[in-house]
């Protein structure tokens, strides 16, 4: 089978094209650096980001503050399609003549410009679609291993779980995709362009596809799904206007993306999470110099990393704050009872090894102290044998994007409307959110910055110190008698 999937991939309103690769017009304006100008102040007046300041003047690779670099006395900003709005919008007019044969540019303004209203501070700037997107999916649908389930079995006998693991993880992020789709576009008159390949999870056959379709070409790529797959696909992209989004990634990205494009890793970070947690643990009960609190930490004896992020925020006080690290699934096997017996206060267990919160929780539920606090990883959700009224006993909280209240049922009906088929796999509603989120902010053109809901998901995208845009939309929970609600004090800058 080619790399290119056509079975199972296709819908009535999408249609499959290539255009001639995008030629990119480069128009500058001259800016005049003054002395309260940071690339922040730059980004909000006229829609571009650090990075691509940077790439339009090398000289400013040195200078990780504008301030840094006195000597430095002008910059050109890049004009494009995504903030020549912004551009015209400036009360004061700005005449723009390139050399043909230099690369000086002359211009005529004023000393000084006036502010326009900005956008909230890490929003975005983007071309709003009228009629068409082109959307590229790039995933590891392992083709060449399925032709024989595919080619002799009926559509309607089709056993899910003959597949590859990697496999159904890609078809069902694409399922679910597939239905954002066809819910966005239905009854409407918008058009949808859409290329789906199959990577193989190999950066070989990500060459082939890069030299037959122009990818410069989309407005919207997912994927490729494995990271080394996925930082090869951006180093290729040059055109500016296209949108690279990394679907499934939750795990730390050390990387720096030097790339022209504007780069998403649509999970939210779990290392983000527990460094939420061990913040607003400082903030709330060893900040005060009066406190008196002690804080137990739970690790498993691999959370080195873990640990790190934790000692971060707490190193000043090491005094308060108790370090446990069990080398067994529980612990039990590892601490006499009268160690279990004295701990009080507040206990952190940041694991997400079923076996080993489900022992520890169970253990601290026995000491049967109902001023004990309680914080765990947010898969404390998914640890069906720990009974909900032991976790409101023990005062437990958790960060988590999601609302664990929120009701799929209308989702799931429709789904099975469509598809015939139930959307049982978490990867089916990633698929969906991600579908959803971005066709949105292409056709309706909503705030980056503002938060916005997808199936009880919260998304807020920040540019990270990497150059890349990450969800932080998140909020701590708290475990009453009946249900799990949103803590209202809570203070995401705490």
């Amino acid at each position: 089978m080619k790399y290119l999937l056509y079975i199972f991939l296709t819908f009535p309103f999408v249609l499959f094209s290539q255009t001639e690769k995008a030629k990119i017009k480069k128009d500058f304006i001259i800016h005049n650096i003054v002395d309260d100008d940071t690339y922040h102040s730059l980004k909000l007046k006229y829609g571009i980001s650090k990075r691509k300041i940077i790439k339009w003047n090398p000289e400013l690779k040195k200078c990780k503050f504008l301030s840094d670099c006195s000597e430095i006395l002008k910059i050109k900003i890049l004009i494009n399609e995504k903030n020549q709005s912004i551009i015209n919008s400036l009360q004061d007019s700005i005449l723009i003549e390139q050399s043909v044969d230099s690369n000086e540019f002359f211009f005529d303004t004023p000393d000084t410009l006036d502010f326009i209203s900005s956008p909230t501070i890490d929003s975005l700037i983007f071309q709003k679609k009228d009629t068409i997107i082109n959307i590229a999916v790039l995933l590891p649908f392992f083709s060449n291993t399925t032709d024989s389930v595919i080619s002799t079995t009926p559509s309607k006998k089709l056993n899910h779980k003959r597949f590859l693991t990697k496999s159904r993880i890609s078809l069902d992020f694409y399922s679910g995709l597939l239905f954002s789709f066809e819910e966005f576009f239905n009854g409407s008159n918008l058009k949808l362009n859409l290329n789906v390949f199959d990577t193989y999870h190999s950066i070989d056959t990500i060459k082939k596809i890069l030299t037959d379709i122009d990818l410069n070409s989309m407005d919207l790529i997912i994927g490729p799904l494995y990271q080394n797959n996925f930082d090869f696909l951006v180093k290729s992209i040059d055109n500016p206007n296209v949108t690279i989004i990394s679907p499934l990634q939750s795990s730390s990205i050390k990387k720096t993306y030097l790339s022209n494009n504007d780069v998403y890793f649509f999970e939210s970070e779990l290392d983000k999470k527990i460094a939420y947690t061990s913040n607003y643990i400082f903030n709330k009960y060893l900040k005060d110099i009066h406190s008196s609190n002690t804080i137990s930490i739970f690790l498993k004896e691999e959370d080195e990393g873990i640990k790190k992020i934790i000692s971060n925020f707490l190193k000043d006080w090491n005094d308060r704050v108790i370090y446990y690290e069990i080398e067994e699934s529980t612990i039990s096997e590892q601490m006499k009872e009268k160690e279990i017996n004295s701990i009080s206060d507040i206990v952190f267990i940041p694991s997400n090894d079923p076996v080993f919160v489900s022992d520890l929780i169970s253990r601290l539920h026995a000491l049967k102290d109902t001023n004990m606090i309680v914080f765990c990883n947010e898969d404390i959700l998914n640890f069906e044998l720990i009974p909900h009224s032991e976790l409101y006993d023990l005062n437990v909280y958790f960060f988590s994007e999601k609302n664990p209240g929120f009701d799929n049922k209308k989702f799931i009906k429709s789904f099975f409307e469509y598809f015939s088929t139930n959307p049982q796999s978490k990867f089916v509603q990633s698929g969906y959110k991600c579908g959803t989120y971005f066709l949105n902010l292409f056709f309706k053109n909503f705030i980056f910055s503002n938060e916005y809901n997808v199936l009880g998901t919260y998304y807020k995208f920040i540019l990270q110190p990497n150059n890349i845009y990450r969800n932080e939309a998140l909020k701590l929970w708290k475990y009453e008698k009946y249900s799990i609600n949103e803590v209202s004090e809570f203070n995401e800058n705490q």
